[in-house]
C-alpha cells in the first residue's frame, strides 16, 4: 500500500490553516519527504510518523518554500533520533555548500554516517530496495544549467508523478504526462492560470490528478474546470492522505 500525506498546500507562503509545500509519501513500510517547507519535521511528529522511517528528502528546487525546514530536517537526525538514517538530496552543488555554512553557523553539523546526502540530475538519481526516483528538468528557476526538477516515482507497481513548479506559461510541463501512464499526477496549481492551460491538463494520462501548492486565483475557478477533466481530479487540502 502506497500512501501520500500532504502536509502543505499553500502557494509561497504560509497562510491561516496552511502550509508550505511537503509531501509525505509512505510505501512498504518506509516513508520519503518531496519538499520540506516549514513546517514539515513538526508536522511529521504531530501527525506520528517517525523519522525512524524516513529514507529520502527530495527537494525539487530551492526556493524556501519548499525547502524552509531542510535544516530542521537535517537536525532530526543528531541526538533527537540517533537511530535515523536518510539519504537528502538537493538540486544543486552549491545549495549543499550553503547548506553546511548554515548548519556551522547554527553550531549544528551532521552525522554523515547517518545523513548522505545527494545532487539530483536528470535521469535516475535515487533507488533503493522500496522506490526509484527520476528527475525531469522544469525551466521554473531561470538560466542554464536549471535547477528545477519535476519527479517520477515508482514503487510497489505504482507510478507517481510530482510536475514540481513550472514555468507561467507551462512550456516545460512534463512531457512524460501525456506519453506514459500514470496512477497519480501531483501538479502545482500557482504560477499559471488553470483555465488558460486546460487542454495541457486533458491530456494527461493518470488515473488520478491531484492539485496542490494553490493559490487563491486558481481556487476559485475548480468549480468550474473540475467537471471538464476525464479523471478524478482532486484539490488537495493541508493533512489530506491519498491511499494508492
Amino acid at each position: 500500500m502506497m500512501k501520500l500525506t500532504f502536509f502543505g498546500t499553500s502557494h509561497g507562503a504560509p497562510e491561516i490553516g496552511r502550509f508550505c509545500s511537503g509531501t509525505l509519501l509512505e510505501t512498504d513500510g518506509v516513508s520519503y519527504v518531496i519538499d520540506c517547507g516549514a513546517p514539515v519535521d513538526a508536522l511529521m511528529l504531530n501527525r506520528g510518523k517517525r523519522f525512524e522511517d524516513l529514507r529520502g528528502v527530495f527537494i525539487t528546487h530551492m526556493h524556501e518554500d519548499h525547502m524552509g525546514t531542510l535544516p530542521a530536517m537535517v537536525k532530526e537526525f543528531g541526538h533527537y533520533h540517533p537511530t535515523a538514517h536518510a539519504h537528502f538530496f538537493l538540486p544543486e552543488e552549491a545549495a549543499l555548500d550553503a547548506l553546511r555554512i548554515w548548519q556551522n553557523a547554527m553550531h549544528d553539523m551532521w552525522d554523515e554516517t547517518r545523513v548522505l546526502f545527494g545532487i539530483s540530475k536528470p535521469g535516475v538519481f535515487f533507488e533503493d530496495e522500496h522506490i526509484r526516483v527520476t528527475g525531469i528538468q522544469t525551466d521554473h528557476i531561470p538560466g542554464y544549467p536549471t535547477y528545477a526538477y519535476a519527479m517520477e516515482l515508482k514503487a510497489e507497481g505504482k507510478h507517481v508523478l510530482f510536475t514540481g513548479d513550472m514555468r507561467g506559461d507551462l512550456k516545460d510541463f512534463p512531457t512524460a504526462a501525456h506519453t506514459e501512464n500514470w496512477d497519480v499526477i501531483v501538479s502545482e496549481l500557482t504560477h499559471f492560470h488553470i483555465e488558460q492551460h486546460l487542454e495541457t491538463f486533458l491530456k494527461c494520462r493518470t488515473k488520478t490528478l491531484i492539485f496542490n501548492h494553490k493559490i487563491e486565483y486558481n481556487i476559485e475557478k475548480m468549480e468550474d474546470i473540475l467537471p471538464k477533466l476525464p479523471f478524478e481530479t482532486i484539490v488537495a487540502c493541508d493533512g489530506d492522505t491519498f491511499i494508492l
